[in-house]
């Protein structure tokens, strides 16, 4: 078992908070650097080529801070470049696809499951492909869902008229369906979950942080400290409003202070 000092953790912009603040608060005494790509969020509205290329920066950054493993808090990169990154970097990367697949399937009584993600993810078919190994008489659906991010950024919020309008519009595809259960297969979701659940009160939606943060615990050897973890945080646009946004949703860690990097350089 891998001793994990300190952990990187990357997102395209605000979602990987919510990756983030689960493992803060299931994992206490980290040293966590956290960086979100926000001058080129979304990622999933690019091409693979070009998410892969955005993810390998992100990976050089955090390497550049020392960390000893990744994790990347991003559905999309997840689920269109995980292996090309594992190929070419040499320490522990975990992605969050297999945490959700595995959450999904333990909580579905009719292995009925939905997919909700942005284009790229959805059009991967990772997510699929993971629940159809895992248990081959699964049904899965996906939806694309590329207005959620945009919303998220710009500070839109569950109770918010004009989100609550787009995910009813979005969430109406699995009326016909009759899944149970739903992955939130992009991270910046769990913000929108509130509103998920009035759509749909009956489903289960599934937070991949929540089951990722114990996966680490089975897999590193975790600091044994009540204290809690220390987070940097790093982003690659300054404007955004990153830290109001941060401490309007989070409530395991807090964002104090964020710092600005030229991703580019990487």
């Amino acid at each position: 078992m891998n001793s994990l000092r300190r952990l990187g953790v990357f997102d395209s912009g605000l979602g990987g908070l919510t990756v983030l603040n689960e493992i803060c608060k299931n994992n206490q005494g980290l040293d966590v650097v956290y960086f979100g790509d926000t001058a080129r969020v979304p990622y999933g509205s690019r091409t693979p080529k070009t998410i892969t290329r955005y993810a390998r920066q992100d990976m050089r950054f955090l390497l550049s801070e020392g960390v000893d493993a990744v994790v990347i808090a991003c559905g999309t990169v997840s689920a269109n470049c995980l292996p090309a990154l594992k190929e070419e970097f040499s320490l522990p990367i975990v992605g969050v696809i297999d945490a959700g697949c595995e959450a999904a399937l333990a909580v579905s009584d009719s292995k009925r499951i939905g997919i909700i993600g942005t284009r790229a993810t959805v059009r991967s078919g990772a997510y699929e492909q993971r629940l159809h190994q895992l248990c081959p008489e699964a049904f899965t659906k996906g939806v694309e869902c590329p207005l959620f991010v945009p919303l998220i950024e710009n500070g839109f919020d569950a109770q918010d008229p004009i989100t609550r309008m787009t995910v009813e519009r979005y969430l109406s595809a699995f009326n016909a369906a009759k899944v149970d259960t739903i992955i939130m297969g992009c991270t910046h979701y769990p913000f929108l979950t509130e509103a998920f659940q009035k759509v749909l009160p009956q489903v289960q939606f599934i937070n991949m942080g929540k089951a990722l943060s114990h996966q680490l615990r089975e897999q590193f050897c975790l600091p044994d400290s009540t204290a809690p973890s220390k987070v940097s945080y790093f982003v690659s646009d300054p404007d955004t409003g990153f830290l109001s946004i941060a401490n309007r949703y989070l409530d395991a860690i807090e964002a104090n202070s964020v710092q600005t990097v030229n991703i580019d350089r990487f």
